[in-house]
């Protein structure tokens, strides 16, 4: 299957991508950059201006709650005060001149090593009843730089409707950019896949003069389209005839019809769960065909499996229909009964099995006779795992055998 064009070395490739980026990137970076920039900047601005009003409005505060202090010359209490300033995240460092006591109290890092516009600093100044004032002391505030990476995420909110307006453009441009580079086109030849040759209407463009004047991917998957559709539907339609096929193959013996041991593992399981869940008995019966190989042997592997179909069947026909019947595999099979609400009931359904496996069968002029042992396990008295109720049914069918025997 070729996929070339005939127009393909006819002028240089123009591939869609390329258009794409070549269209809208200039736009898109652009956009981006600007309301980047623009969020952060004016963020920071708006943050250190709200920063000045708060950072003096903490001094003042904290300088009024010292005064008391101050006046009754009580370092202790003053002290406290600092420490709490320092304790606010804004602030690095923290010093107050205490006057009275003729020293200086600090917390935190020191003031004086910070740069000048992160410092604040006011008089403490104690006014009596008569309104005298009282130099007490000095409070000296350092707070930490503002970040501008804090500033601009703090800020971001405020300004999320330049971002919209931004995204309105960019989306406009895309979509416009789209339908110019891709959407029309596709349209048409859409509309081409639709009528299979020319497009709608007399005057409409032919489809090989749309794929000449563009000489892009779309015409290579324009002739590529219906091979490929052809091919995929007729690869679909051999999955979907081989789909019912696997399924018996993976869960049925392909001899008997019957059910595989993958399907045994399913409704063993499923079975002991619901007798546990309603408080019914259940059993398991192995049943091992005995005087098989003998027939095999005389007669012939045809002989033998006429003789496994047939068993098959009488098994069916002598087990209720809620009932489940699987070969196991060789000459063994089993059987699942639920609901059994007597003790002596699996006694009952085992000599059924057996007068129906021992009568006689005619093959090719042949009456043939096999018979079977039978072991039980009943669940979820004997186990309640496949493996434990197999083995216990495999320990009393050889039990079984040997008696026979």
């Amino acid at each position: 299957m070729s996929l070339e064009s005939p127009w393909r070395n006819a002028q240089p490739r123009r591939p869609l991508y390329l258009q794409f980026i070549s269209q809208l990137l200039v736009p898109l970076v652009i956009a981006f950059l600007l309301a980047a920039a623009g969020t952060v900047f004016i963020g920071y601005r708006v943050e250190l201006a709200a920063q000045v009003s708060h950072r003096q409005e903490i001094v003042r505060v904290f300088s009024d709650a010292m005064v008391k202090p101050l006046w009754d010359c009580d370092s202790t209490t003053s002290q406290g005060v600092i420490d709490a300033l320092v304790s606010l995240p804004t602030v690095s460092g923290a010093q107050v001149r205490d006057f009275c006591n003729n020293l200086s109290l600090m917390a935190g890092g020191s003031v004086s090593e910070q740069a000048q516009e992160q410092q604040y600093s006011e008089r403490v100044t104690y006014v009596d009843p008569q309104g005298r004032q009282y130099a007490v002391g000095e409070l000296e505030v350092a707070f930490r730089p503002a970040s501008i990476v804090n500033a601009a995420l703090d800020m971001l909110w405020r300004y999320l409707v330049l971002f919209f307006v931004m995204l309105g453009v960019m989306m406009a441009g895309a979509i416009l950019v789209f339908r110019r580079t891709i959407s029309q086109r596709l349209a048409r030849f859409q509309a081409a896949i639709h009528t299979g040759v020319d497009f709608v209407g007399e005057d409409s463009p032919r489809l090989d003069d749309e794929i000449r004047k563009h000489n892009d991917e779309l015409g290579d998957v324009m002739y590529a389209y219906d091979e490929l559709m052809t091919e995929l539907a007729s690869v679909i339609d051999k999955l979907r005839d081989n789909e019912q096929m696997l399924m018996e193959i993976a869960r049925l013996d392909p001899l008997t019809k019957l059910g595989n041991r993958l399907v045994l593992e399913e409704e063993l399981a499923s079975a002991v769960a619901r007798a546990e869940r309603q408080d019914t008995i259940g059993c398991v019966l192995l049943i091992d065909l005995n005087r098989f190989k003998p027939v095999n042997d005389t007669y012939g592997h045809a002989a033998g499996d006429a003789v496994l179909q047939e068993m098959a069947r009488r098994l069916l026909n002598n087990v209720r229909c809620s009932d489940t019947v699987v070969r196991l595999g060789g000459d063994e099979f089993v059987v699942i009964a639920e609901n059994l609400h007597e003790p002596y009931e699996p006694q009952v359904l085992i000599d059924k099995l057996y007068k129906a496996i021992s009568a006689p069968l005619e093959h090719g002029g042949h009456i043939l006779k096999v018979g079977a042992s039978i072991g039980a396990a009943c669940f979820p008295t004997d186990g309640t795992s496949s493996v434990t109720l197999l083995a216990h049914a495999d320990q009393a069918m050889y039990a079984n055998k040997k008696r026979e025997q």
